[in-house]
């Protein structure tokens, strides 16, 4: 009798388990099948909001009018007279006991860091960056990646971002993929000028040599310092959120080129916020404004219409020079809480590829300011890269950019005004405000 129990007892446990496993062959059958198209028929790929917008943008951008390809006649433009001036004091070089450091802070006010125009001291400030003796150079221990913060005779400091990439290198992957591009900051405050945006603090291109860095290194980046063995090179990989000794930066034939970045005093005060149009920086991850199109009228009870316009400069400025890292924006609290335009190293990765979801603020707001328009269209048909070429060409060098970024600066500007063009045809009231 204990034998028949336990006979029964494995019979019931082996027909369960056949159900069981019946159960879970009919669940997957469905499971994988539910899905599957019809032989022959196309894939169904979900595309998201900012794609749409895209897509309408370059449909705007092959029927843009030809008047676009035409320049503007300096005679005709006050605002190519006005970047004249400033070329003319980029090439002016002042004479005299002046302390250029303090006259550039002076000139800041809640309408950007200089005057459109520039100063007549501009160029020299810009000599005295690039030549100043450095006394002392240490880690900026903020941030992500590799900083140094370089101490002139005067006490003023700079930041200096080092060179990881040739200017030649295309950047593949995401929109903020890679290390910080030095080119990028520099041309990013040539451009910021252009545009009518001074908010970028004055950079220039800096070459430490390797004998400068070992003498004026405090004890803290010396010990962020070694000799490679094999190429005799100084390498330097700091302290930073990423940095560590198996990923450094090294001298070429004991050179260190970088940007050096005027370093604001102490007593303007920054405030740093959340840029309402920041990404996820998470994989297959999208933020709320990249799948709604509607996304701007959700946020205009957080921000006043001039902070929204403030945002559309923001993003024109982003998307010309290819930075789609603007995560986090600063403001100047006792200038108006005006937006300054920091931290531009992540752009300028790849000439062959535009974010046109840069330009969200602008095509889901669908509004700009009448002076950003105006002087947009006042650089048209090439004067834009004409003028930077003319600026680099005083203090820098043109190579600075390839001839394919150089093409993708010209491009964009041709989606910007296709994306107003769009924004106006669509809208029944005036989108320039």
């Amino acid at each position: 009798m204990i034998y028949l129990r336990c006979y029964y007892k494995y019979y019931y446990i082996t027909l369960l388990s056949i159900f069981l496993v019946l159960c879970l062959n009919v669940y997957l059958v469905f499971f994988f099948s539910k899905d599957e198209s019809p032989i022959g028929a196309p894939a169904v790929i979900k595309y998201n909001a900012t794609y749409f917008a895209s897509q309408n943008i370059l449909n705007s951008l092959s029927k843009l009018d030809k008047e676009y390809d035409v320049p503007v006649p300096t005679i005709q433009s006050n605002v190519l007279r006005e970047l004249d001036i400033l070329l003319s004091n980029l090439k002016l070089k002042i004479n005299g006991d002046i302390d250029l450091f303090a006259a550039t802070v002076k000139v800041m006010n809640q309408n950007g860091l200089m005057p459109l125009y520039g100063t007549p001291y501009l160029g020299s400030t810009i000599n005295l960056l690039k030549t100043s003796k450095i006394i002392k150079t240490y880690n900026a221990f903020k941030g992500t990646q590799l900083k140094l913060i370089l101490m002139f005779e005067n006490k003023q400091e700079v930041l200096f971002k080092p060179k990881w990439y040739l200017e030649s290198e295309v950047i593949e992957g995401s929109v903020y993929a890679g290390k910080d591009r030095y080119n990028g900051e520099i041309i990013a405050f040539y451009i910021s000028l252009i545009l009518g945006f001074p908010r970028v603090p004055i950079v220039v291109k800096r070459i430490l040599d390797s004998t400068e860095l070992h003498e004026t290194a405090n004890i803290g980046l010396k010990k962020t310092m070694y000799v490679n063995s094999t190429t005799k090179e100084t390498c330097v990989y700091g302290k930073c959120y990423y940095c560590k000794p198996e990923d450094p930066v090294c001298t070429k034939s004991e050179r260190l080129e970088g940007a050096a970045i005027f370093h604001l005093p102490s007593n303007i005060k920054l405030k740093q916020h959340l840029h309402p149009w920041r990404r996820t920086y998470i994989e297959n991850k999208r933020a709320r404004w990249e799948d709604d199109n509607d996304y701007c009228d959700s946020i205009k009870s957080n921000y006043n219409s001039e902070r929204i316009l403030d945002f559309i400069d923001v993003s024109i400025f982003d998307f010309i020079i290819g930075n789609g890292d603007r995560h986090r924006y600063e403001v100047v609290e006792q200038f108006n809480n005006t937006i300054l335009l920091i931290d531009n190293g992540k752009s300028f990765g790849n000439p062959y590829k535009d974010h046109i979801d840069i330009l969200a603020p602008l095509y889901q707001c669908c509004i700009i300011r009448l002076k950003t328009w105006e002087r947009l269209k006042s650089i048209k048909g090439g004067t834009f890269t004409n003028i930077l070429q003319s600026m680099l060409d005083v203090h820098e060098t043109l190579s600075l950019l390839t001839l394919p970024h150089y093409r993708a600066l010209e491009r964009r500007l041709k989606i910007i005004y296709a994306t107003v063009v769009m924004c106006q045809t669509k809208s029944d009231r005036s989108i320039l405000k």
